[in-house]
């Protein structure tokens, strides 16, 4: 039997598929050259060479079948619009802003790029006309306004001499206008609202990645000129491609890492259009998958198609289709394809990146998807390694469905990779109405049914709980200084760290504690726009159980949950009470520091118990002075009495190269708290933080040091629970040469120009 087969590397459709359209004598593949369809037909019988007769009802076949399969590609629109520019990506998925004047890394591969519609040909590839076209700079991140008059794109005209700005296309003029402008930002990855304004990425935060070197992007929104710049998401790190659902909901990917591993989770998270309902979406709190990036929802389907991809990969990844009524962590709700079967979850970095490869999918129906793809996958090295680092890689635009039948629509051939395709048509936008924003309100309101409710507060008996901490995060400007983390959700880096390695990521502000009423429910005023997250404490004030990611309310906004980590499917049990019984609700304020070591810890120490623990008088006790001790690495002073509480240990022998690191899990240490590097998957409660910490159990509360007040007592609590934070603010302690300072302050400047508070 013949079995030869012709592969081409960028000029290849696979016609085999689903059963329907199998051919049961004959086989072949379908190649294209320029805009002609061509057709290899292989007898299966050796030495039976195909005769011209036969070759043309192959190819009569294969066109009927070609069109049959893109007959709902072209029933949506029979013109798409997208961009060929190179493989988005650096070290790390979200790393595409490029910025003029970066911090450090900055990823822009200058091979051209150009603005481009494919119309529909029913002969072969479709044809490919460029709108718009440039060798040093990037067109990117297509979108259609609601009506399809207008092309949103973004664009950099090079590569320090520019950054990434939104642009807006008339399509019967092809007239261009500029909506963004600003040196030093990059405006990124729009979206057209049904309102008529337009939301999207851009580094206008002014905020660095905790674990490395590169500027954050979060979202924002503008009105269709382009004025009216507000800020939408106050994330810790990246947020990226925002799209629409076709019922009036905005999906996203949220990279965080809030006192757990920035290496998982990065989940896909949903919101209303203005900016309300701010909640994980899928896999939130799993392994897997361990980025979820590109999603888009089926138009009128509950499913939705993603990439599932690396930590430190490129964009592109494996296709997947998920349903979310199945569950919304892991692979509860994940479907690989070709063929259509149940995912399995894995902890991968670099996942997704084996076999076939896409981006950008844009469902057609619930089974199949337009989209670029690389179905023969990235190149490998000598060892077998796919080579995903590849910016040329040649993505070409496909339909395909779970089967994993396809049909290739534009080549990628002797051009530079295709991007997102976007279909080039008017379409019905729903509007997710809600009474918030209310800019005439500074605050919003959360309200907790049942604390007790849901698997992380599994086993607490009722009455545990007597009060909630509620916390906010501040985020870093510039990166000066580092140290590291390691643990069981993998290692890493810490910059400007306003903490030992293992300690906290962030600087942290309490707001403030409100009770907790008997039945578990609980209703607290906070203020808007400001990431926050929440703590249970027992009678003591200390920790039961943490939240380790974080939710933002717009003015005016009240958010709900049912309990503590429950199932997202879940509904509330109305048979419990209700989280606003007969209280007035506590309004709590934003302090003008976050939880400083020398300055709410170090003074408690100094009057209660320095008399003894003095290395002047007594060597052989921990030294709790406030004695000042040089970090290198970190370029920060910590103190003796934080280094000895934490059980630092010196690394490097020499003074120019003295740092120091903890241990959060050492058998011997005073503290045990929820550090940098814990796995992303919910931690059981009563386990961590200073209820299981040596300082009380062995000392405090077996009254060592009797002086020590209630309210002293609480302090040192919030410390070890709040991740052993020493700096208030990133500048505290700050052992910066003039350089350093002076990059700070460019940076800090910087972040109050584009300020949109």
């Amino acid at each position: 039997m013949l079995t030869r087969c012709l592969f081409f590397l960028t000029m290849m459709a696979v016609v085999s598929g689903a059963a329907a359209d199998n051919h049961a004598k004959v086989s072949g593949t379908q190649t294209f050259k320029g805009d002609e369809l061509e057709v290899d037909w292989v007898a299966q019988q050796d030495g039976v060479p195909p005769s011209d007769a036969e070759r043309g009802k192959w190819r009569v076949s294969m066109l009927e079948r070609r069109t049959r399969r893109l007959a709902p590609v072209v029933k949506m629109s029979k013109k798409w619009v997208y961009c060929r520019h190179y493989v988005m990506g650096g070290s790390h998925y979200a790393y595409t802003e490029a910025v003029s004047d970066a911090h450090a890394e900055r990823t822009f591969p200058r091979i051209g790029s150009s603005l481009c519609v494919a119309e529909y040909n029913p002969e072969g590839l479709w044809k490919e006309t460029a709108l718009l076209e440039t060798k040093e700079g990037c067109f990117r991140d297509v979108d259609v306004s609601p009506d399809g008059k207008r092309i949103l794109y973004s664009f950099k005209a090079s590569n320090l001499g520019d950054d990434f700005h939104l642009y807006e296309m008339d399509i019967a003029t092809r007239g261009v206008r500029q909506l963004t402008s600003g040196k030093g930002v990059a405006d990124y990855e729009g979206c057209y609202l049904p309102d008529g304004r337009i939301l999207f990425n851009s580094t206008r935060c002014m905020q660095i990645v905790d674990c490395w070197w590169t500027e954050v992007s979060n979202l924002y929104r503008c009105d269709a000129d382009g004025a009216n710049i507000t800020r939408v998401t106050y994330d810790q790190v990246h947020d990226n491609y925002p799209a629409l659902t076709w019922d009036g909901r905005i999906l996203y990917t949220r990279w965080e890492y809030n006192d757990r591993s920035q290496m998982y989770p990065q989940p896909l998270f949903s919101m209303n259009v203005d900016g309300t309902n701010q909640r994980a979406y899928y896999g939130g709190n799993s392994w897997f998958p361990t980025t979820l990036i590109h999603a888009r929802a089926v138009p009128d389907s509950p499913l939705f198609f993603g990439i599932c991809t690396g930590h430190h990969s490129l964009q592109p990844g494996e296709l997947m289709r998920f349903d979310p009524r199945e569950g919304r962590e892991e692979a509860e709700g994940a479907w690989q394809l070709e063929p259509l079967r149940r995912a399995k979850a894995r902890k991968v970095d670099v996942d997704g990146q084996w076999g076939r490869v896409a981006a950008y999918p844009y469902p057609v129906d619930e089974n199949s998807v337009v989209l670029s793809f690389l179905p023969q996958g990235w190149n490998r090295d000598p060892n077998g390694h796919p080579k995903c680092r590849d910016h040329r890689a040649p993505f070409a635009l496909y339909w395909t469905d779970v089967n994993g039948a396809r049909e290739l629509l534009v080549s990628q051939a002797g051009k530079v990779p295709c991007g997102r395709p976007v279909p080039l048509c008017a379409r019905d936008l729903p509007v997710r109405l809600s009474k918030a924003p209310d800019e005439s309100r500074a605050t919003g309101i959360v309200t907790i049914r049942d604390v007790y409710v849901g698997d992380s507060m599994k086993g607490v008996p009722r009455g545990t709980v007597k009060s909630m901490r509620v916390v906010s995060i501040d985020y870093r400007t510039a990166g000066i200084g580092c140290n590291g983390n390691s643990g069981p959700g993998g290692g890493g880096m810490s910059c400007s760290p306003p903490a030992l390695g293992n300690g906290t990521w962030g600087v942290k502000r309490v707001l403030g504690e409100v009770p907790v009423a008997k039945d578990g429910s609980v209703a607290v005023e906070v203020p808007a726009r400001t990431p926050i997250y929440f703590m249970l404490l027992d009678k003591n004030g200390r920790m039961v159980q943490s939240m380790r990611s974080w939710t933002t309310l717009q003015p005016g906004e009240t958010a709900s949950c049912v309990g503590c980590h429950e199932p997202p499917n879940q509904a509330p049990d109305f048979r419990k009470g209700t989280a606003r019984e007969g209280r007035a609700l506590v309004s709590l304020a934003k302090p003008s520091r976050g939880f400083s070591f020398p300055k709410d810890v170090q003074p408690i120490l100094d009057r209660r118990c320095v008399s003894c623990h003095d290395p002047q008088k007594y060597a052989a006790i921990p030294d709790l002075t406030g004695t000042p001790v040089r970090d290198v690495r970190s370029k920060r002073h910590w103190s003796r009495a934080y280094l000895s509480l934490s059980r630092a240990r010196q690394i490097g022998a020499k003074a120019d190269e003295l740092r120091w690191t903890a241990d959060p899990n050492n058998p011997k240490g005073f503290v045990n708290w929820i550090h940098s590097a814990s796995v992303p998957t919910p931690l059981p409660p009563l386990t961590y933080g200073s209820r299981v910490s040596r300082l009380f159990t062995e000392r405090l509360d077996k009254q060592h040091c009797k002086a020590l007040t209630d309210v002293e007592k609480r302090t040192l609590a919030c410390w070890v629970d709040l991740g052993i934070p020493f700096c208030g603010d990133y500048e505290e302690s700050a052992n910066w040469n003039e350089e350093e300072r002076a990059r700070w302050e460019y940076f800090k400047r910087k972040r109050v120009l584009y300020s949109t508070e």
